[in-house]
């Protein structure tokens, strides 16, 4: 036992104002599990040929080689504090690349579809075509998030007419318009070291 009066811990520094602090957004999104993403893969080695929505979560897998190690070691990589190159989660991406695929394959809403193949036609590769409807949906997502209704209903019709406003223009200038100077490097991140 010391004789040293004790010193309190530091006092934690007040909060701002509600009126100072940025807004928070939090968008839950429901995707596949590990396991299952774990079991296609497994699939994709050993397995039948995959079908339907087993086919395009196998597509969005196979679209990232710089990440088939993290697909090997499913379950190794879990909580909250998990660093991963780039700062990308390989596993909400390939998710996000899911939910694009089946909008694709179950044509909901039936412009996905539509713009999925003009691309194609014109020559754009099939990842890249995904990353960009994935990046029109992000935005249409957080639309919601900052005016929408309290249930959080993306408007599709809306998201629709943004595919079809872009689905005739040039590569450069699609992603122009989602506000990027020209076509990006889709994954920086396969660069980085694991």
């Amino acid at each position: 036992m010391s004789d040293e009066p004790e010193t309190p811990a530091p006092a934690a520094p007040p909060l701002a104002p509600a009126e100072q602090r940025a807004p928070q957004i939090v968008i839950e999104f429901q995707g596949v599990s590990k396991e299952v993403i774990a079991q296609v893969w497994s699939q994709l080695k050993t397995g039948p040929q995959l079908e339907g929505a087993a086919y395009v979560l196998g597509r969005s897998l196979v679209d990232h080689p710089h990440w088939f190690p993290f697909f090997e070691a499913i379950g190794v990589f879990e909580g909250d504090h998990v660093a991963y190159p780039g700062d990308v989660d390989p596993f909400l991406h390939v998710n996000l690349h899911f939910l694009i695929g089946l909008q694709v394959l179950n044509e909901a809403p039936a412009e996905a579809r539509a713009f999925y193949l003009a691309r194609e036609a014109r020559g754009d590769l099939p990842h890249e075509i995904i990353h960009v409807m994935m990046e029109a949906f992000q935005r249409h997502i957080l639309w919601t998030a900052l005016h929408g209704d309290p249930g959080g209903q993306i408007d599709m019709d809306a998201y629709a007419d943004t595919l079809r406003a872009l689905k005739p223009l040039k590569r450069d200038l699609v992603w122009q318009r989602l506000g990027a100077a020209g076509a990006p490097r889709l994954h920086p991140e396969a660069d980085e070291a694991f």
